[in-house]
């Protein structure tokens, strides 16, 4: 009797493996079971890890806007110094690149330090970074020569005394006054040349630029509204505050040949002087975000740059906001020549990235990981699929099996109650399930087992209607058996096949119908999911366009379904005999 109904259980294995497209099916599923269960070894990252990077990024403005170029590297540009139609970059690393003619060649490095500020001199150019790194670049080429000035971090540097020294400024309101005749001769003990310049103000702020008047003087600002004025006074100068019309911190500095400057902060903070000695005015600003870069001409037009791809241009009369199409930070900006060029970026968020070596399907709008999420996707699809299902088939099996054998008014009672649901919509019914709780994985699963049960019941009772005027059925009432022994012990194994077929049948509708629920919305706010991915792109606005985000999931469903489906057919031979011939 047990090898029987052994038998019997493994009759719908023995058909999945009969059929080549079944058989498909199953590995197909297995695959997809198999990646919902490694997932966390799978993913290639965190999938709600936002991802940032960093590299170093440039653009240009033409008649058209903004148009990003192709990254020098994986560091971040932060400073540009100008001659002409030349101009030299420093960043991350020791990175430095001279630009010209439209593109960039990269210099020799001699550091490991961040460079943050650069200056052109008549006989090379000067770099200041972290770790107080000094670098010198020769006018002829070569090697270029590094030293150090104290361990504070240095952060901007111009160059005085018509390019005989270098004014350098840093944390901790230090300012140094440098003769650039010991690094063109190759000196590297430079705390034995330089001179340090006290503040006035003593409170240990940090200076973040600077750069030269017109009238010889020198600029430099920082935190908290920090500004200070060098004049040229004995061998190093000496310092002055500067009173401003705020106290935000500044970033930026840029002094033109005609008198004119511009310094830029914090908060879109827009600082501006139309010649030497007139008053400091405050713009308004069409942004809040920080910004880093300044740069000011003489004929009334002036640039600022800063963080997620703020680019600011001034027309004569007011601010413009112009678009570049990034979320990139910039940091530094000016004209070389008659280019507009803006340097960067600090860590930013990769968001809506096309598919890549780094992230296989791209990433979303807050810079997550496609193809992780898609992976983490499978283990929702996969237990609404294999919970859902199974309750499906619980209750309609044992629905049917009662109704089926008891028949009467049982079976009038139960079959109404199978009609009734038949008239409930699936979507309205999952909706009023959500707004009377919490959206979650469990009402995702209720949902779908309270309502899709009905067309199991019929089925099943269906079958015991006929296999209840069965001998063996009889026999085993003559032999004094209970009702429900007859019933799970009888008849249930014989209806068994029938049940694997329903179960592989309700396992693709339920998949379909999770990520329904999901792409409306009413899924579980924090679970991953194919259908919550699909919603998360329509929100965004963005799946008209970012086709790496709709595609992934949406295949996978199909597939997913359509593997289950291949399984169905194969077992539909249990339902309907006259395709066992065939």
């Amino acid at each position: 009797m047990r090898s029987r109904y052994f038998a019997q259980a493994l009759m719908p294995l023995r058909l999945i493996l009969r059929d080549r497209l079944a058989l498909t099916g199953l590995l197909i599923l297995l695959a997809v079971i198999v990646m919902a269960l490694a997932a966390p070894l799978v993913a290639t990252h965190d999938p709600r890890a936002i991802i940032e990077r960093s590299e170093a990024s440039w653009m240009t403005l033409a008649a058209d806007g903004w148009r990003l170029g192709a990254a020098l590297g994986d560091e971040p540009l932060y400073a540009m110094a100008v001659s002409g139609d030349e101009a030299i970059a420093v960043g991350a690393g020791g990175l430095a690149a001279r630009f010209a003619g439209g593109s960039w060649e990269m210099l020799l490095r001699a550091t490991d330090a961040t460079l943050r500020g650069v200056a052109l001199a008549p006989e090379g150019a000067v770099a200041v970074g972290s770790g107080g790194a000094v670098v010198w670049y020769a006018a002829g080429g070569g090697e270029p020569l590094e030293g150090r000035l104290g361990d504070a971090d240095l952060n901007g540097v111009s160059v005085v005394d018509d390019g005989a020294a270098a004014l350098i400024v840093g944390e901790g309101e230090a300012v140094w006054h440098l003769p650039l005749a010991a690094l063109a001769a190759g000196s590297t003990d430079l705390a034995s040349v330089a001179t340090a310049v006290p503040s006035p103000v003593g409170r240990g702020m940090t200076l973040a630029s600077v750069a030269s008047d017109v009238d010889g003087s020198a600029i430099a600002v920082g935190e908290r509204g920090l500004a200070l004025r060098w004049r040229p006074d004995g061998d190093s100068g000496e310092l002055a505050q500067l009173v401003l019309p705020t106290f935000r911190d500044f970033n930026g500095l840029h002094v033109d040949a005609s008198g004119r400057a511009l310094i830029v902060g914090e908060r879109g903070t827009l600082l501006r002087r139309e010649a030497v000695g007139a008053p400091w005015v405050e713009d308004a600003s069409p942004d809040t975000r920080a910004l880093r870069g300044a740069w000011i001409g003489p004929e009334r037009e002036a640039l600022a740059v800063g963080r997620n791809g703020v680019a600011l241009r001034f027309d004569g009369e007011a601010w413009l906001r112009e678009p570049t199409g990034t979320e990139r930070h910039f940091r530094d900006v000016a004209r070389v020549g008659d280019v507009a060029v803006a340097i960067g970026s600090d860590p930013f968020v990769d968001k809506l990235a096309p598919p890549s070596a780094e992230h296989w399907f791209g990433t979303d709008h807050l810079g997550r990981d496609l193809y992780s999420q898609n992976v983490y996707g499978s283990r929702i699809a996969l237990l609404v699929g294999f919970l859902g299902a199974s309750l499906v088939v619980l209750i309609g099996a044992n629905v049917g099996l009662l109704a089926g054998y008891y028949r009467g008014r049982t079976d009038t009672v139960l079959m109404r109650i199978v009609d009734v649901m038949y008239g409930i919509p699936f979507e309205p019914f999952a909706m009023i399930l959500v707004l009377l709780f919490d959206p979650s994985l469990l009402i995702v699963i209720l949902a779908i087992s309270l309502l899709t049960w009905r067309t199991v019941a019929r089925l099943i009772r269906s079958q015991v209607l006929s296999l209840a005027e069965r001998p063996f059925v009889k026999a085993a009432r003559v032999a004094g058996a209970s009702d429900l022994r007859i019933i799970y012990l009888h008849i249930a194994p014989n209806v068994l096949p029938l049940v694997f077929l329903e179960l592989a049948i309700i396992l693709g509708a339920s998949i379909i119908a999770e990520a329904t629920l999901s792409f409306l919305g009413l899924g579980p706010p924090q679970s991953i999911s194919w259908g919550g991915i699909l919603h998360n792109a329509r929100l965004s606005g963005a799946w008209r366009t970012a086709w790496w985000w709709n595609l992934p999931p949406g295949a996978f469903i199909m597939i997913t379904v359509m593997a289950v489906f291949f399984i169905s057919r194969a077992l539909e031979v249990i339902a309907n005999p006259r395709l066992r011939g065939r």
